[in-house]
């Protein structure tokens, strides 16, 4: 993951060049700038990873950016999930919609979390938790996974925040 570490994945994405107004405008914002980047390694390809692989990280943060419609991050996480290894359902779980045979499983209670929390947050309760409990989830795998989806749900807002002053 050496791009990811060493370029600004908003920049990239947005395909900013150094010298535009909107990257000079993030610039401003330096601070912020490098703590979303930050977040971003923690998020996606911390030290370690746990209970989450690097390529299901980046897969679930793929199928985040796809139920918002983010093209250009979808793009970026799922290169990302391959280049991270990912294959057949660790590949798959990118894709809106798509859940594992196992539909009781562990992965299938993270999709199902993960959309839900994405789509309609307000609808999340206790027992949305429990159930990742019941797959198999420790407390640390469910703070680990409210980490990614929170962090990617702000990222998806805020390329679209500047893709909307980009392309006005």
């Amino acid at each position: 993951m050496t791009t990811s570490t060493t370029v600004d994945v908003i920049d990239q994405v947005l395909g900013l060049k150094p010298t535009s107004p909107l990257a000079e405008l993030r610039e401003q914002r330096a601070k912020l700038k490098h703590l979303t980047q930050t977040s971003y390694v923690a998020a996606l390809h911390p030290a370690d990873p746990r209970n989450f692989s690097y390529a299901e990280r980046a897969a679930i943060a793929a199928r985040m950016a796809g139920l918002w419609r983010s093209t250009e991050l979808v793009a970026h996480y799922k290169a990302l999930a391959k280049a991270e290894g990912a294959a057949g359902d660790s590949l798959a779980m990118a894709e809106q919609g798509w859940m594992p045979a196992d539909e009781s499983g562990r992965m299938a209670a993270v999709l199902r979390h993960v959309d839900l929390v994405t789509l309609t947050p307000k609808q999340a309760t206790r027992s949305n938790i429990e159930a990742l409990t019941a797959a198999g989830l420790d407390d640390r795998d469910i703070v680990t996974l409210a980490g990614l989806i929170a962090f990617v749900n702000y990222q998806v807002l805020v390329v679209a925040g500047l893709k909307m002053l980009r392309d006005n």
